[in-house]
């Protein structure tokens, strides 16, 4: 059963690279030209949000499968802000984030997660920031960026800490050991900013709406949290599509 992303967005969005037909189902297979059968590896871009308590739950999930698929799929992270524009958020906004996160506690992996986040005096401005501390991360590596988006998930969603204050992802970054002088520079870099507000606009332009998202061989779009099994279905179908999985791809199938 699917359920929803860090925003209301529709459960099947358009092809991220054009304007297409589409199917609706579970998954949309997007009409595009037959690709050639290739042994390079299947790419899958996840948009997520630091403070998504869905991302939380799909990171567990595609984390298995990530062991499962090994060396057939590529995964790339691209950041997604639920929240853009650096205002307080409404009692609205807030009820319905406090919402999402007594929904996603009832998933299996979802025990450890909190609404004080949204419930104190000191709750996000703009989901930016935190956005911003991954990339300036990942200058440091993969296992770097891994490491800090890890610590803040716990601290924001298990604990209630307010990770888009500077003081807090410094204190963070400094905890997992990145090299600090490398990161504050990165960080405070308009540059870095620019990138995470691009990738919004870029994502936004190609039909993402909300988090957690799935880009899959830039053919098909898979948006909102899903069970273990169906993001295994999927990426297998997806994978037999492309050329990788044995079979021929089709172009168009449901």
């Amino acid at each position: 059963m699917e359920r929803p992303a860090g925003e209301r967005s529709p459960p099947l969005l358009g092809c991220p690279d054009r304007k297409v037909g589409i199917e609706r189902g579970p998954l949309a297979f997007l009409k595009s030209a037959p690709m050639s059968r290739s042994r390079t590896p299947l790419q899958v871009i996840v948009y997520q949000d630091v403070l998504c308590a869905w991302c939380y739950l799909a990171e567990r999930r595609l984390s298995l499968l990530r062991d499962e698929l090994k060396d057939l799929v590529r995964w790339k992270e691209r950041p997604f802000p639920m929240r853009v524009h650096d205002s307080v958020p409404t009692q609205k906004e807030r009820a319905r984030r406090m919402l999402d996160v007594r929904r996603a506690r009832l998933e299996p992996e979802g025990e450890r997660l909190s609404a004080d986040l949204w419930t104190q005096s000191d709750v996000p401005r703009s989901s930016v920031p935190a956005l911003v501390a991954l990339e300036a991360a990942k200058l440091q590596g993969p296992s770097a960026r891994a490491m800090l988006l890890q610590a803040m998930r716990r601290a924001a969603l298990e604990q209630g800490i307010n990770v888009s204050r500077s003081d807090v992802v410094f204190e963070l970054a400094a905890h997992v050991g990145l090299n600090m002088n490398r990161f504050v520079a990165a960080y405070q870099s308009p540059e870095t900013k620019r990138l995470v507000l691009e990738e919004h606009r870029i994502a936004a332009e190609r039909g993402v709406r909300g988090v957690p998202t799935l880009v899959i061989g830039q053919r098909w779009m898979l948006t909102g949290l899903r069970e273990l099994s169906e993001y295994r279905e999927h990426l297998l179908k997806c994978l037999e599509k492309s050329g990788l999985g044995g079979g021929a791809p089709d172009q168009l199938v449901h």
